[in-house]
């Protein structure tokens, strides 16, 4: 079998990951009918040989096409084209680009709960999707078949890039908005959880407040911050400009706000409740308070946003606004596929509900 087709290799300058190379090379070979229903394919071996690719790419593009339908395994026989797949109607495949920065991290919590999610909605849906990376505003050629986009959290001064290709193709924002914009866009209620954090902590009795956002050019962390701060000012309780910290990195601590963070915790009148706009700046947050010789929640107090499984287990376990990632996941899909397919107007913004968990990160002020 491997003798008889002839399989382009993947790109190694493309940045669209290797596995969904992989598959769209096969998809296309189903489609130009050289892998025509009912046939056998190339070992998992072969296929890595044929795309120049490791065993373990070519194994995950081969479990992407099965649970997509593209393909069904028969135990001990291997891998074969689905007889039910018709490639004169492939043209009714959905494309849909997942637009992000080439510097994301897909494995962490945030991201990989959005793709799950949008992979799960995908499978239950009747119509065949194929989704692919791109991190730039002009979509490949896809010739005449349906495509759009999805543009996950993208930072303001891509706002032109974004709204051009909404001029050439459906496009959702995906965990963020573009202020004043008819693009549709699927969020969380960040404004909202913020607020919600602030009023825990203040029915805990803390009057000392720092909130410490992520940057200032994705939408989430300013609906974050503006939240926080307008719900402290509804109590009366007005934030200097030095107890706003911005982090230059929603991930990582940039050194210039740790060494703030570090003195301002060795302040004698330093802050006693910090609500941390992301899971990791959190977590750089409660080691500095440890250093400082401060203790969680006896000296301070601690909320972050995002709840992944780590949360629960840190000691004391982290209390932290939850975001619905799997619903904004599907949203988004339902919203971008129904787009595609010329089925529904421009819709505005939707933010979904956060849900505030309580662990023991936060007490009574001291």
């Amino acid at each position: 079998m491997s003798r008889a087709i002839s399989l382009p290799k993947v790109d190694r300058r493309d940045p669209t990951p290797k596995y969904l190379q992989a598959r769209e090379i096969l998809i296309d070979a189903i489609r130009a009918g050289r892998l025509a229903p009912g046939t056998k394919l190339p070992s998992t071996k072969e296929i890595s040989a044929l795309f120049d690719v490791s065993l373990i790419t070519a194994h995950k593009a081969l479990e992407g096409l099965v649970e997509s339908g593209w393909l069904r395994r028969e135990v001990g026989r291997g891998t074969y084209v689905r007889d039910d797949v018709d490639p004169a109607h492939s043209a009714q495949q959905l494309h849909v680009a997942l637009v992000l920065e080439q510097n994301v991290n897909l494995d962490d919590y945030y991201h990989s709960t959005i793709l799950n999610g949008l992979r799960r909605e995908a499978q239950n849906d009747t119509r065949r999707v194929e989704f692919f990376f791109h991190d730039r505003f002009d979509l490949r050629d896809k010739g005449n078949r349906p495509v759009g986009a999805l543009c996950i959290h993208p930072p303001l001064e891509d706002r032109a890039g974004v709204e051009q290709l909404a001029a050439r193709h459906p496009v959702v924002v995906l965990g963020g908005t573009l202020p004043d914009s008819d693009i549709p866009a699927v969020d969380c209620d960040n404004e909202g959880g913020a607020r919600a954090a602030v009023r825990h902590l203040l029915d805990l009795g803390h009057r000392r407040f720092l909130v410490l956002s992520g940057p200032m050019n994705l939408t989430n962390a300013r609906d974050r911050a503006v939240g926080a701060a307008a719900e402290l000012a509804a109590h009366g309780i007005p934030l200097a400009d030095r107890d706003r910290p911005v982090s230059r990195d929603s991930v990582v601590l940039d050194e210039d706000t740790r060494a703030f963070l570090e003195r301002r915790f060795r302040e004698p009148e330093r802050p006693t409740a910090i609500v941390a706009g992301g899971f990791y700046l959190a977590l750089a947050t409660i080691q500095i308070i440890r250093q400082a010789g401060l203790s969680i929640p006896r000296d301070v107090s601690i909320i972050g946003f995002d709840d992944p499984p780590s949360a629960p287990l840190l000691d004391p376990p982290l209390t932290a606004v939850r975001q619905p990632l799997t619903a904004m996941a599907a949203e988004a899909y339902r919203r971008i596929r129904d787009a595609i397919l010329g089925q529904t107007p421009a819709e505005p913004p939707v933010r979904l509900g956060t849900e505030l968990v309580i662990r023991g990160s936060t007490g009574r002020a001291p």
